[in-house]
């Protein structure tokens, strides 16, 4: 029988697949949370992605909201993991340190999870995964432990540079302010995320792209991701799957308690930004609407 590896715990508390890589095949981002959780250059990423999407949601058509945005913020439920998972793995393995991220994390979470196995690279900077498209978030569990000791194997020959998908250009293609190959910079989403004035043109394309948060084109377009919606190939985890909202409006967010509000990806920008783009988009639809 095949012992059990500690990549083999990390997967079963986690509750889905994983890949492991060794830091130093990582590319660095906030170093200092490595320093911070006292780990190594040495030790190893055990990467995971976790899917969100409930294919249903995408074609709703009061859905106002990009489809990251429709579940609860899913720092939420990378918290929840990191209290169950990683008491338990400090339980089994008390010799070793353990931490885990997302997002905010000590390394470039999508280079190295391709690099790892999880997926490939899309042209759109974004992760596509067999099973989910780029409809995931990606997570880490990082330790101290050596890519040997996590997956009792030698150290395989990982790719130098991330594999890419295809290329066949329609992410690109899609994007509603022309963004260049691997480049977000001026993206619709980091718009609906910006502060203080906006533009006219700005605003306009808020307004023309029907969501006050986000933006969703390449990866709709991504044949991937159209083959994950045909399939209907909706998130399992309850989380995503409950108190899913697709629309909101002023009223709505004006009756949101502090509590539920924050319970939301939107929430980090504070409720002025998400309240501007609503109004702004209530205006362009009364002036639409109008003889």
């Amino acid at each position: 029988m095949k012992a059990i590896t500690m990549l083999d715990t990390i997967q079963s508390l986690l509750g889905m697949p994983a890949c492991a890589i060794p830091l130093s095949y990582c590319k660095p981002a906030r170093t200092y949370l490595l320093e911070r959780a006292g780990i190594p250059a040495t030790g190893t990423a055990v990467l995971f992605t976790v899917p969100y999407v409930m294919t249903a949601d995408v074609e709703d058509p009061r859905r106002n909201l990009s489809l990251y945005a429709v579940p609860r913020d899913y720092h939420g439920y990378m918290k929840a993991l990191s209290e169950t998972v990683l008491p338990s793995l400090q339980a089994s393995f008390p010799a070793h340190r353990f931490a885990l991220y997302a997002d905010h994390s000590p390394i470039c979470e999508v280079d190295a999870a391709a690099r790892a196995g999880l997926g490939v690279l899309g042209d759109n900077g974004l992760l596509i995964t067999p099973a989910y498209g780029s409809l995931v978030f990606i997570g880490e569990v990082i330790t101290d432990a050596t890519y040997e000791t996590v997956v009792e194997a030698a150290i395989p020959a990982f790719p130098t540079t991330p594999p890419r998908c295809e290329g066949c250009g329609a992410c690109l293609a899609a994007c509603p302010r022309g963004c260049s190959k691997g480049m977000r910079e001026g993206c619709l989403s980091a718009l609906t995320q910006k502060k203080g004035e906006l533009t006219m043109e700005e605003a306009g394309a808020i307004c023309q792209s029907g969501l006050v948060w986000g933006c969703d084109a390449c990866q709709l377009a991504c044949p991937h991701n159209v083959r994950v919606i045909r399939a209907r190939a909706d998130t399992p985890i309850p989380y995503f799957r409950e108190m899913r909202l697709n629309h909101i409006d002023v009223p709505l967010l004006d009756a949101m308690n502090d509590s539920d509000f924050s319970s939301r990806a939107y929430a980090w920008r504070g409720r002025a930004i998400i309240r501007r783009n609503v109004v702004l988009m209530d205006e362009y639809d009364k002036r639409r609407s109008e003889p």
